[in-house]
């Protein structure tokens, strides 16, 4: 038990200081819906959005059980899915570093002043397609 908790802090540590792990953001910038994340699949693609999945969950408070369960996997399978995550983090995995980017992408919501007028406005509506996905996320209704 205490591996498993050193394990998530370690992987917590891999990522920027203050991030922020709701469970929506994975949801946003994930390409696939969670049926599909569930069935048996070894392509790469599918296996690494179901470990971040796992990952995002367990790190969000969920038991490494439960959060195994989600997907179907059990407990061993998300401490495999924390490592390989925290080595993408340390350069080891760029492609699933990618993946982890795009995640991170959704969840900064800030928005970038500019004196430029036009591009203010941009920087707004990007913010505002953000919120509605998280909005529609959090409701369930999100088709990705």
């Amino acid at each position: 038990m205490n591996y498993n908790i050193q394990s998530i802090t370690d992987t917590k540590k891999s990522f920027p200081k203050n991030t922020r792990f709701v469970f929506e953001d994975f949801l946003i910038a994930c390409p696939f819906s969670l049926e599909y994340l569930r069935q048996v699949s070894r392509k790469r693609e599918v296996m690494q959005w179901r470990q971040l999945g796992m990952v995002w969950l367990a790190i969000e408070n969920m038991h490494l059980s439960k959060a195994g369960k989600f997907f179907d996997k059990d407990h061993s399978t998300v401490i495999h899915a924390l490592k390989v995550v925290r080595q993408a983090n340390n350069g080891f995995d760029y492609i699933l570093k990618e993946k982890i980017d795009k995640i991170m992408n959704c969840i900064d919501l800030s928005v970038p002043y500019s004196n430029d007028s036009s591009e203010n406005e941009k920087n707004s509506l990007i913010y505002l397609e953000r919120l509605i996905k998280k909005k529609l996320a959090a409701e369930g209704m999100l088709c990705v």
